[in-house]
């Protein structure tokens, strides 16, 4: 259902409400004192919106998750407007009628609520931007119908669900990953310890100690993403090589157990330069976008990776034959948004924070049928402010 919602770029009417209205509903909901008692009684984030979803009225607990004093700045904005979505600081954008917003909870609850007249409870996944910094986050949404004066309005309400759906999300992606690991380890000692043969005892080591290595990477790759979500991640610049960091990063990933019966290429043409950057999370991101893509690749298939330099730009490309679904591109740096099983679904989302955040960088991609899939991850030759 939701796949054909996509395809209606006006998921929800465009048509906005004038000043006068807005001022006027306000004013006919502030004027209701019974109401307004009770609305402001309320535990929980709140808003009243009109049959436009344009705000009207909120609750203190609102205003201060935006961190706002009054009203006023958001009146008569929807509220991926008011919550700064990052859909909708894109060009001409209108909240609400963006092919991404048909897999909003936010839009999908106020609209069934719209339509059913009844309550609806939708879960949504929403990144926002302020000052260049993205964050996100998971939230309960509720819309509720209601009628006063013979007008009708609508109470949407926010929970936020983040800290719950975050320590989850974690815990089991990185439990799933470190058991994995451990148990790899733990067979290799297994059969080190029946071993007779002084060669294959040698061989047995060597693994032992790079599945030893994968459970040092593990450990380290959650807090890094912890210290980033809480802006506690420090960023250390130095003069890197763009080849050696392929390289490396390659290295790394190539005997991974997605990696199995599967190339990974370093395209021809791959510009070899020095740039000023963070290594250690550079290396992250571009081993994340290349886990991903040996995932989706097919068995014997191939993935290229490679580096583009024009200006004061440079750009490493993870190019992939597999097309990603329309639905999963709309919600593919979501945090809690996974296209595999429960124990996956982080690593796009990290790919974003870690570049975005911290490296002052931009990620994007396509996907079609022509072209297949390319991440890009754009960052500057030398470090802003140097």
């Amino acid at each position: 259902m939701l796949s054909s919602l996509a395809q209606n770029i006006n998921f929800t009417p465009a048509s906005r409400s004038s000043t006068e209205e807005i001022i006027y509903d306000h004013d006919l909901i502030a004027l209701q004192k019974l109401f307004s008692e009770i609305f402001g009684a309320l535990t929980g984030i709140n808003a009243v919106i009109d049959k436009n979803h344009q705000i009207i009225y909120a609750n203190k607990d609102f205003l201060d998750f935006l961190g706002l004093k009054t009203l006023d700045p958001i009146l008569g904005m929807r509220p991926g407007e008011a919550i700064s979505c990052i859909h909708s600081k894109e060009e001409t954008a209108v909240c609400g009628t963006l092919n991404a917003c048909a897999y909003c909870g936010a839009v999908n609850s106020i609209m069934e609520s719209q339509r059913t007249g009844l309550k609806s409870i939708k879960e949504t996944h929403i990144t926002t931007s302020e000052d260049g910094k993205l964050k996100s986050w998971d939230l309960n949404i509720t819309s509720t119908p209601l009628t006063l004066l013979e007008k009708q309005f609508f109470i949407v309400t926010f929970q936020d669900i983040s800290d719950e759906k975050r320590r989850s999300t974690l815990e089991r992606i990185f439990f799933h990953d470190l058991l994995n690991s451990a148990g790899g380890l733990n067979g290799l000692l297994s059969i080190l310890k029946a071993s007779t043969d002084p060669e294959k005892e040698h061989e047995l080591i060597l693994l032992s100690e790079k599945a030893s290595q994968d459970i040092i990477e593990e450990i380290t790759i959650q807090r890094q993403i912890r210290a980033a979500e809480n802006g506690d991640l420090e960023v250390k610049i130095e003069l890197i090589n763009s080849i050696e960091l392929l390289d490396s990063a390659v290295s790394k990933i190539e005997f991974h157990e997605v990696g199995q019966n599967k190339r990974i290429v370093i395209a021809d043409n791959s510009a070899n330069i020095d740039f000023e950057t963070d290594r250690i999370l550079v290396q992250r991101v571009i081993i994340n976008l290349l886990k991903n893509a040996l995932e989706a690749t097919h068995k014997n298939g191939s993935v290229t990776v490679g580096v583009e330099s024009n200006g004061d730009k440079i750009w490493f490309r993870v190019i992939d034959d597999e097309v990603i679904p329309r639905d999963v591109q709309m919600q593919l740096f979501q945090r809690s948004f996974s296209t595999k099983d429960q124990n996956r679904g982080i690593g796009t989302y990290s790919i974003r924070l870690l570049t975005e955040n911290y490296l002052k960088g931009k990620v994007s991609f396509i996907s079609n049928e022509e072209e297949g899939t390319i991440f890009s991850v754009e960052l500057n030759k030398t470090w802003p402010g140097n």
